[in-house]
């Protein structure tokens, strides 16, 4: 079963074969082109070429999309959603007549990739329910409700859902929201206004919100366009919005008049945010966290539920989650593995498997997030006797972890690369968590991104206690409090507001090598975790390949990088 997202943005494929979830990759990270919004026929063959099979082997190919199923329900919704205009009308239905064209596109993008063998059945899936099936495989318990919450679905961008009927039956859906009445819109509209790009930056404006600080006049301004009722349903001022707008990252999501009264001076002159910029990221934060809070106990309220799966786009804001979890609301909450469109192409596969009675991956194979392509240590040879640097063969994690005690800042290429957008142990850039000037360093010599922005601790599990307000977060899926032994220990890994972003990595950590690495450093150092950000530079995304591991390091100021065992040194390139 190959899962497919594409035709729009994070577009992805995903492989099933005979209940294993196989591989699975975003189309960026082989086209080398950040938040691509290409066909996905490079994933196809990565997932492919895992497998070892061709797209002529599969049985069926299973769409996150399904605007052929909900043609007149979707038309409907843009008739009551849309713009005065008769342009922005017409915009609008176009929009959702293209979802028609669907089945002919799809054909199309996979052509190239049969030789001339017959194209498998295509399935159609509701885009929410590909994100709960996502979610609701893979939990590590029984889960008995489900709320997906993102930009935009065929009509939906919120869906509440009752599952206490159990795997074997299908789910409830309770309520709904309609496009764009969004949190996912409403957080895009915002990231616009700081200058940055909706549907690929809103988690910039998490992070810039740490700056800021409680603000009425921002406050009020962000109260304009999302309200949170009683009842506990998040309400955007929909006259505010342009909805034709609202998938396209080049387009201005509000109107003229709502940019007028919710734009403030939040750049000076050279460019840098301004106070008001930060108390505005600030209100906005605050305004997601409460209504994703406020829609989460909703559904308590109507379930009775305790453990709960959360899904869609909003999923992703790590802020937003960390609240919802130590707020106590569920006794359990389950983000999975790539909770944005491109996991919806898991989700996709998964829910067609379902509806046909055939088996499902378990939920730990699903939680496993080493499926993308991997490299041998032949393939890795190759590929540094090809670039002329001369190498060494050396024991990966001891000496890894020998360099970042020194304070030297290491890539890291090892096994198969992660699916979703964290690092996480395969495709990392690693620095020592114990000097301050670790984050500065990175920020400046390598990632080259805003300064303001946090990089994440990976942490042996079981001493994360210790330094932080959690004992399991294994994805970096969410912010929580870090304790003063933190402040103290790692002050690499303490955003200015007190908090951070851990990965926790247990015993049983599929990239066993990772773990070793930090059991390395913390017998040299006594601390047992390091400096951990994704493998690449701004404006790129992961590295994939080992090319790309050694064109991002000749370009970046890393002064080792690990492929395998293989380790080759800054002083190769004569710097």
């Amino acid at each position: 079963m190959l899962g497919l997202s594409a035709l729009a943005h994070d577009p992805a494929a995903a492989l099933i074969v005979d209940g294993r979830l196989v591989a699975a990759v975003e189309q960026e990270r082989i086209d080398r082109i950040k938040r691509s919004t290409a066909f996905p026929a490079g994933a196809v063959q990565a997932v492919l070429d895992e497998a070892g099979l061709r797209l002529g082997d599969v049985d069926r190919v299973a769409y996150y999309w399904n605007d052929r199923g909900q043609a007149a329900r979707a038309l409907y919704s843009a008739c009551l959603q849309a713009p005065a205009n008769t342009a922005g009308f017409a915009r609008m239905a176009r929009q959702r007549l293209r979802g028609l064209a669907a089945p002919a596109r799809v054909a199309d993008g996979l052509r190239p990739l049969l030789g001339g063998a017959p194209a498998p059945p295509l399935d159609f899936v509701d885009h929410h329910e590909a994100h709960l099936v996502a979610a609701w495989a893979s939990a590590p318990f029984d889960a008995e409700a489900a709320l997906v919450v993102d930009g935009r679905g065929e009509v939906h961008s919120t869906s509440l859902y009752d599952l206490r009927g159990g795997p074997s039956a299908p789910p409830r859906l309770l309520e709904t929201s309609p496009f764009p009445d969004s949190l996912g819109v409403f957080y895009g509209a915002v990231t616009q206004l700081l200058g940055y790009r909706a549907l690929s930056d809103e988690y910039k404006v998490m992070g810039l919100a740490s700056y800021g600080k409680p603000n009425e006049h921002w406050a009020e301004r962000i109260g304009s366009l999302l309200r949170v009722g009683a009842d506990g349903r998040p309400k955007v001022h929909i006259p505010s919005l342009q909805p034709e707008n609202c998938s396209s990252a080049e387009l201005d999501w509000l109107t003229a008049r709502a940019r007028r009264r919710l734009s403030g001076p939040f750049r000076d002159a050279d460019g840098s945010f301004t106070a008001d910029a930060y108390d505005f990221a600030y209100a906005a934060q605050e305004a997601l966290e409460r209504g994703l809070l406020g829609l989460l106990r909703r559904l308590v309220e109507r379930t009775g539920a305790t453990k709960v799966v959360l899904v869609g786009g909003v999923a992703m804001n790590a802020a937003a989650v960390g609240r919802a979890r130590a707020s106590g609301i569920v006794d359990e909450l389950h983000v999975p593995l790539a909770p944005t469109d491109a996991g919806a192409s898991v989700g996709a596969a998964l829910a067609v498997l379902r509806r046909r009675g055939l088996p499902l991956p378990p939920p730990g194979e699903l939680t496993d997030p080493f499926v993308g392509p991997g490299f041998g240590p032949g393939e890795l040879r190759a590929a540094l006797v090809a670039s002329k640097l001369p190498f060494r063969e050396v024991d990966g994690p001891a000496a890894a972890a020998a360099a970042i005690a020194d304070g030297r800042l290491v890539g890291w290429f090892d096994g198969r690369m992660e699916f979703g957008e964290r690092a996480l142990g395969a495709r990392s850039i690693l620095g020592d968590p114990r000097k301050a000037e670790t984050r500065d360093l990175i920020n400046a010599s390598v990632k080259r991104r805003e300064s303001y922005r946090p990089f994440a601790p990976s942490v042996l599990e079981e001493h994360s206690s210790r330094y932080f307000a959690t004992g399991r977060s294994r994805r970096m899926g969410e912010i929580v409090a870090v304790t003063p032994t933190a402040h103290a220990e790692v002050p690499a890994v303490v955003h200015v507001d007190g908090t951070a972003r851990p990965q926790t990595v247990p015993k049983d950590w599929p990239a066993r090598r990772f773990r070793a690495l930090i059991e390395h450093f913390a017998r040299i150092t006594g601390v047992p975790m390091v400096v951990n950000t994704s493998f690449n530079v701004r404006d790129e995304p992961i590295v994939c390949t080992p090319d790309d591991a050694l064109r991002c390091f000749a370009s970046s100021g890393l002064d080792q990088l690990y492929l395998g065992d293989f380790v080759v040194d800054k002083e190769a390139f004569g710097g």
